[in-house]
């Protein structure tokens, strides 16, 4: 059996991705050909990982299927609907699959520009001319719908706000007054939620219709997929749904708490398009994966679909991986010894209370969708577990991280500007720290080393949390410019790129290292 490792885990944290639960295993479906009995799968060990890995994750339900060259192989569902008890889940039952949701927003944008409606190459305000940004925002300009479709943005994504009313009011009216851009579009790929409600924005205007609609009527259905929604309404009605469960912090503690109504599962408007409010089963999710290996033209032309599936930028993590449009693309994956090189396409999805995890392995045509009601759970042995009984493992062999690059630690020392002062970096007997004063001036500690990891690419700890920064240049080979987080971007003092895009209104100096808001 395959499992994870802290290098693997901490290496998938830089992309985009327990308590005791009840042990309730439904009784499977198993969909087999009534002549054809070739081959034989066995699902024994998967259906004992998945009631274990439900056990260590504050999930109360998780679901599975697995298709293989078009069909349906095995579909299953663990525990219940509510936590602590309650109704059983079925096959059936929807659980959010959160930025899941983003390879759905991509097919409906490029459907766009199947349509001519407009192009890929053509500009964010252009495309959303209702978009009224002030002097200030014209790095705005330069933002294409290929940068929004590859998280090049350049977005913050982390700002304090109340949730918009709607997703035109979050497009034209908070996100631009309480946020920005945190580098230039284009320079480098850098996950950002907001990247994505343009996006869907961008959809609603064009298409003249609520951006939920629109996936129902152009994506879902045309998939088959006839149960999965963006609707409140539309999941209660549906009646069959899990509950899922969040974490909390009581009396200093970390405690679950699980939803006891539909109406406790909050409606985040402005992040549907990346991923807020998405129902499904994972039957219906792998028909998507289904459409993604085989195409539909009735739903977008084979040329568009590939570019879905089709490295479009780099995430320059020191590991190979790459970002299609909507989907992960990685050559192999880590495994507990060494790397498991094999084609994967995916991507996953946390909201506050469920967890996605969808993979696509076109070379073996095997998609698995793993849906749970719980957030931040961790089922990747199951996964494993499932890509064993489906295909035949090929060895593993040696992982190909990138060196930790010491010969370039003189190109990352410097000063790099941030909203709220300036940090600097600095060499010292071979290692390379921080030194931030607008923190040490709040009282708040940090540790100073950076920890390498990969390539340019090294570990910060601040409070108890993980942050991954990534030392970029502006042109290949030269000094460095950019000091990358998903929380924030550090700009090299003096750069041209000071100056050239419009920040986000002030932070706190803990806010600027505050966590991402949960749709990824």
């Amino acid at each position: 059996m395959f499992k994870y490792t802290p290098v693997m885990a901490a290496v998938l944290l830089l992309s985009a991705c327990g308590s005791d639960g009840p042990k309730v295993t439904t009784t499977p479906v198993v969909i087999e050909d009534p002549v054809v009995t070739e081959p034989v799968y066995s699902f024994t060990n998967l259906e004992a990982t998945m009631n274990t890995d439900l056990a260590n994750n504050n999930a109360p339900a998780v679901s599975i299927a697995i298709m293989k060259s078009g069909e349906l192989i095995y579909a299953n569902a663990f525990g219940s609907k509510v936590k602590d008890g309650g109704e059983v889940v079925d096959t059936d039952t929807l659980f959010q699959i959160g930025s899941t949701t983003k390879m759905f927003t991509a097919t409906a944008a490029l459907q766009m520009i199947q349509d001519n409606t407009i192009t890929l190459d053509q500009s964010l305000p252009s495309a959303l001319p209702t978009l009224n940004l002030s002097s200030e925002h014209t790095g705005w300009n330069d933002i294409t719908m290929h940068h929004l479709l590859t998280h090049q943005g350049g977005f913050d994504d982390f700002v304090d706000w109340e949730p918009a009313d709607s997703l035109m009011e979050f497009a034209l009216t908070t996100f631009p007054e309480e946020a920005g851009q945190m580098n230039p579009a284009g320079k480098f790929y850098n996950y950002s939620n907001p990247n994505w409600s343009y996006l869907g924005a961008i959809i609603e205007y064009q298409q003249q219709s609520p951006y939920a609609q629109v996936m129902e009527d152009k994506v879902f259905n045309p998939l088959g997929m006839t149960r999965s929604s963006m609707s409140y309404t539309g999941v209660k009605a549906d009646g069959n749904y899990a509950l899922g469960v969040s974490t909390a912090m009581v009396n200093g503690e970390v405690i679950s708490v699980g939803a006891q109504s539909l109406e406790e599962i909050t409606e985040p408007t402005f992040g549907k398009p990346a991923g807020g409010y998405t129902w499904s089963t994972p039957s219906e999710m792998v028909k998507m994966g289904q459409f993604i290996l085989e195409g539909n033209t009735a739903v977008l032309s084979d040329e568009l679909r590939l570019k879905m599936r089709t490295e479009q930028v780099d995430t320059q993590f020191g590991f190979p991986e790459s970002y299609g449009y909507g989907l992960f693309i990685r050559p192999g994956i880590f495994v507990e010894n060494g790397w498991l090189p094999v084609t994967v396409l995916e991507h996953g999805g946390n909201t506050s209370n469920y967890t996605s995890m969808f993979w696509i392995l076109p070379e073996q045509d095997i998609v698995i969708s793993i849906l749970s009601s719980g957030d931040g759970n961790n089922f990747s042995s199951s996964m494993f577990a499932a890509l064993d009984a489906s295909m035949d493992l090929p060895a593993t062999v040696t992982a190909p991280l990138e060196p930790v690059d010491h010969d370039l630690f003189a190109s990352h020392v410097g000063q790099y500007e941030l909203d709220v002062g300036v940090l600097e970096v600095f060499e010292e007997a071979g290692v390379l720290k921080l030194n931030i004063p607008f923190l040490e001036d709040a009282g708040i500690t940090y540790e100073p080393i950076l920890q390498g990891l990969a390539g340019s690419t090294f570990r910060f700890q601040f409070d108890g949390e993980l942050f991954f920064l990534t030392f970029l240049p502006d042109q290949p080979g030269g000094q460095s410019t950019y000091i990358r987080a998903r929380e924030f971007v550090a700009i090299r003092v003096g750069s041209a790129a000071v100056g050239a895009v419009n920040k986000a209104k002030v932070k706190s100096p803990s806010k600027i290292f505050s966590k991402p808001v949960t749709l990824n």
